[in-house]
C-alpha cells in the first residue's frame, strides 16, 4: 500500500502538463476564444514566474555581489527575517513591567522547473530561531497575548513541503511538512498587527483545538482549486497529533500517528478578479471549517454528567472538535494614481461547541490604512478591536466551586508600520486591554511599545 501511494505521488509531482508557479492572486483564466493580446501575456508573464531581477535595496545584505539573483535564475532562492517586540505593561495587569522576545526565521525555495526540469513544481525548507519572555503571562494575565512572536523559544525547524500546479494552474498540491494557519483561518492584513489576538490566524483557533500555526508543521497535503476567475476552494488533511509541537524535538518528530486524529480543513474562498464596484477595488470574502478528531474532554461534564470540579472524576471524553469560521476585508477608498494606497476594513470571526471550546465565540473588527502620512506610501497604519468570550461550560464549571467565573476579554490596538528603507522598519505599538483573564479580578492594562524587523 505504502509503495502504491509513493508511486501516484511521485506521477502527480512529476507530471508535464502543468505550468511554472504562479501567485494565487494572479490565477489567469483563458477568454472564451482562447486568445491572449500580447499586453495579457506579459502581465501573465509576469504574475506566474519568480522575478529574476532582485533588488540590490530589498536586503539588508543586498544582492551578494550578483550571486543571489544567480541563483534565482537557476531556480534557488534565499530569504531570511528577524522580528523583535519591546513591550511594556505600563498600567493594570497583574504588575507593571517589561518583556523583549525575538525571531529570526530562514527560507530556502527550489523552483524545481530550472532547478531540475519538473515542470510546475517547488520544493521548500524553513526554520527559525526564537528566544525572549511572554509579557502577557508574567505581567498582565490575559489570553490574547500581546506579541505575535512569542512561542516555542528554541531553534525549530517549520516547513518541507513540495508544491505542484496542475490543470492549467487551476489547481495547486502542496504535501509534506506543513501548518493549517498558513492555508486556512488565514489573511495577509492580520499581520498588520503586534497583538497575536489575530496575527496569522484568530488566536482561538489554536486555543480551541490543536490547529497548526507557525512554528509547528505536521505532516499534511493541501489542494486549492480555482472553480473560476473569482472563486476557490482549499482542502487539506494534516496529522492531528499534538505531540508534535513538543520543544522536546525542536520540530523534528517526523513520525505518523495517525491513531491521535486526522484533521481536516476545508474553504470556500470569493475573491474578484476585476474588484468591487467600478473602481475595481480588492478585497476576500471566505468562511470555512477544521475539524481534528482527536479526543477532547468536556469543560463541564464528568463520566456521570456532574460538574468534574466537584467530583473529581474524569471528564467526559468527545470525539472529535471544529471551529466554524467567516472572513471579510474589502477597500473602501483607494488613493487617485495608486495600486493599493488607501483603507480597507477588515472583519473575521469564529465559532465552535461550548462545552469544547475555551473561545466557543470570537469577534475582531479592524481598520488598515496604507500611504496614511502623506509621502509615506509604503507605511501601513491599523487599529483593531477583538472580543474573545469564554465558555459557558468554564463559567459553569468555576460557580460549581465558588470561583469567579471567566466571562469575556477584550483587546484594542493602534499600530504604525514605519518603513524606514525596503528592508527595515519600526513599528510603535498601543494595546489596551480589558478585563484580563475574563474574570474582572484584574484591572484593565495598557501596553506600550514597539515592533522592529530586518530582512537579510
Amino acid at each position: 500500500m505504502r509503495k502504491t501511494f509513493a508511486l501516484i505521488l511521485a506521477l502527480i509531482f512529476a507530471a508535464a502538463p502543468a505550468y511554472p508557479s504562479y501567485n494565487p492572486s494572479y490565477i489567469a483564466i483563458e477568454k472564451e476564444d482562447d486568445i491572449l493580446d500580447a499586453a495579457e501575456e506579459e502581465a501573465i508573464e509576469l504574475a506566474v514566474k519568480r522575478p529574476l531581477r532582485l533588488e540590490r535595496n530589498s536586503y539588508m545584505i543586498g544582492d551578494w555581489n550578483g550571486k543571489r539573483e544567480e541563483l534565482a535564475k537557476k531556480g534557488v532562492t534565499f530569504s531570511s527575517t528577524f522580528t523583535v517586540d519591546e513591550l511594556g505593561n505600563v498600567s493594570g495587569g497583574m504588575k507593571q513591567a517589561a518583556r523583549f522576545d525575538s525571531s529570526m526565521g530562514w527560507d530556502v525555495n527550489f523552483d524545481l522547473e530550472k532547478f531540475a526540469g519538473l515542470i510546475g513544481t517547488q520544493f521548500h525548507i524553513s526554520g527559525l530561531w526564537r528566544q525572549g519572555q511572554n509579557l502577557s503571562k508574567a505581567a498582565i494575565g490575559n489570553d490574547l497575548v500581546v506579541s505575535t512572536i512569542y512561542g516555542h523559544e528554541q531553534f525549530r525547524f517549520y516547513f518541507l513541503y513540495l508544491e505542484k500546479d496542475l490543470l492549467d494552474r487551476r489547481l495547486n498540491i502542496r504535501i509534506g511538512r506543513i501548518a493549517a494557519g498558513d492555508d486556512f483561518v488565514a489573511s495577509p492584513l492580520y499581520g498588520t498587527f503586534v497583538s497575536n489576538a489575530v496575527d496569522g490566524v484568530p488566536i482561538s483557533v489554536p486555543i480551541n483545538l490543536f490547529f497548526t500555526v507557525y512554528p509547528t508543521a505536521t505532516w499534511g497535503a493541501r489542494t486549492r482549486f480555482y472553480l473560476n476567475k473569482d472563486f476557490y476552494i482549499l482542502s487539506a488533511l494534516y496529522n492531528g497529533d499534538k505531540g508534535v509541537e513538543r520543544d522536546s524535538m525542536y520540530g523534528l518528530d517526523f513520525s505518523l500517528r495517525l491513531k491521535q486524529g486526522i484533521a481536516f480543513a476545508q474553504e470556500l474562498a470569493y475573491v474578484p478578479a476585476d474588484g468591487v464596484g467600478p473602481a475595481g477595488l480588492p478585497g476576500h470574502y471566505k468562511g470555512g471549517i477544521y475539524y481534528n478528531g482527536a479526543v477532547k474532554r468536556d469543560l463541564y461534564s464528568d463520566i456521570n454528567g456532574n460538574s468534574y470540579a466537584v467530583t473529581g472524576l474524569d471528564r467526559k471524553k468527545h470525539i472529535g472538535d471544529y471551529n466554524i469560521y467567516i472572513h471579510a476585508d474589502q477597500m473602501i477608498y483607494r488613493e487617485k494614481g495608486t495600486k493599493d494606497q488607501g483603507l480597507t476594513p477588515l472583519a473575521v470571526a469564529t465559532i465552535g461547541p461550548d462545552n469544547m471550546n475555551k473561545f466557543p465565540f470570537f469577534l475582531m473588527g479592524g481598520l488598515v490604512y496604507k500611504g496614511l502620512v502623506p509621502k509615506r506610501d509604503d507605511d501601513v497604519t491599523g487599529f483593531e478591536i477583538v472580543y474573545a468570550k469564554y465558555s459557558d461550560k468554564i463559567k459553569e464549571s468555576q460557580q460549581s466551586v465558588g470561583s469567579n467565573p471567566q466571562k469575556y476579554e477584550m483587546m484594542f490596538e493602534f499600530t504604525h508600520k514605519i518603513m524606514i528603507t525596503k528592508w527595515m522598519y519600526m513599528q510603535p505599538d498601543l494595546q489596551y486591554i480589558i478585563q484580563p483573564g475574563g474574570t474582572g479580578d484584574i484591572d484593565d492594562a495598557l501596553v506600550l511599545g514597539f515592533q522592529f524587523g530586518l530582512t537579510f
